[in-house]
This record gives structure tokens, sequence and C-alpha cells, in this order.
């Protein structure tokens, strides 16, 4: 299954069109608790694809970001988000809003890791489906794991996997905390590099 934001960020947050992402009832954390963060903010370009990341401050703690395509007449898409802090590491809470096979509208989360080096390049990783389809058949976070026999992926091949985590952000947290957050979050997808910071 292909989510939006796999067709939506292409390479810089998803593999292609080939792959999709693990999502989250629940985020990493309450936005109550969180604060944007100031480092985002401004303009960001995908060296391969060219595409631009317009990240802006909505209210409190939520973000919004908006993809520009390079290519004149391709559909840009945008996202809300807000960051979490786990430690010394840094996580965004993507809001994904969609729609269930009876065309209810649904709201799930996208975790993607972050880091801005010294350098302005910001750089990114998804949860690995495989690490989380681990831990939710080994009993450690709650969700569905759905497989599909037909797309066989990774090294050696495998299926392909789906996972809707569907435990609460506290006990997602807990797990990552109790892992080692750069295997759990290792698929890295494309660097960006600072265009214009905010107010420039």
């Amino acid at each position: 299954m292909k989510t939006p934001l796999c067709l939506a960020l292409g390479s810089a947050l998803c593999l292609l069109l080939t792959s999709c992402v693990v999502t989250s009832d629940n985020p990493l954390s309450s936005p109550d608790t969180a604060r944007a963060d100031q480092a985002l903010v401004g303009d960001w370009l995908g060296k391969k694809d060219q595409d631009t990341f317009h990240f802006s401050l909505k209210n409190g703690p939520w973000m919004h970001v908006e993809i520009i395509p390079a290519k004149a007449g391709d559909k840009g898409d945008s996202y809300d988000l807000f960051p979490t802090v786990i430690g010394n590491t840094t996580f965004l809470n993507v809001v994904m809003i969609g729609k269930d096979d009876q065309g209810h509208p649904t709201k799930s989360y996208v975790f993607v890791r972050y880091l801005i080096s010294s350098d302005n390049v910001l750089q990114m990783w998804m949860m690995s489906q495989d690490a989380a389809a681990a831990a939710v058949r080994a009993g450690k976070l709650k969700g569905i794991v759905h497989q599909d026999k037909s797309l066989m992926v990774g090294q050696p091949p495998h299926p392909d996997v789906d996972v809707t985590l569907q435990d609460t952000g506290a006990n997602i947290v807990k797990f990552i905390q109790s892992t080692d957050a750069t295997a759990l979050f290792s698929e890295e997808r494309e660097p960006l590099y600072r265009v214009k910071p905010a107010g420039n």
C-alpha cells in the first residue's frame, strides 16, 4: 500500500514509489508538551529531484511543510507536523490525512528522525518497516502487520510489510529508548540542503 506521503515526498523521505512507511495511530508525544523547531524554518532543496521543502511555523508547536516540485505542472503537497525530542534525538510527527476503504476520513502519524548538521544539511531517516514489524510480532509494541507476499524487498529478498502502530505514544517512546534509534530509524532519505532560512 503506497501512502500519500510515499507518493508526495519521493526520494526525500520515502523509497521512491516502491515502499511505504510505518504509520501510527498516535504521535510520539502530545503537541501540548512540544516546541516548534526554529532551525527547520525556511527553504530546503533536494539535490537529486530539485524539489523545495518550505517549512513554516503555525500555532504553538505546530509546523507546516510545503513540498514544491521542481517540474512545472507536477502536483505538490503539504503536511502539518510537530517535533518530539527523545534524549538527544529529534523526531517529527507528520500528520497523515486520508480515507479508509469505506471512504471515512482517517488520521495517522509518520515518524521521522532528523538531524540538522552544522553545515546546514537536513538528514532524515524513516522507521524501518522490518524492525517495526518484528517489534509488533514480538509483542513489544501493539500494532497490525500486513504482509504482501507478491512484493519481495531487501537482501535477502523477503515479503514487503505494511505496519500500523496502535500503541500509545508513551509506549512507543519507551521502546525507542530501549533500542538503538539509529537501527530502528535506519531508512535514510536524500539529504536536503538549506536554500533560505526564515526571514531571508
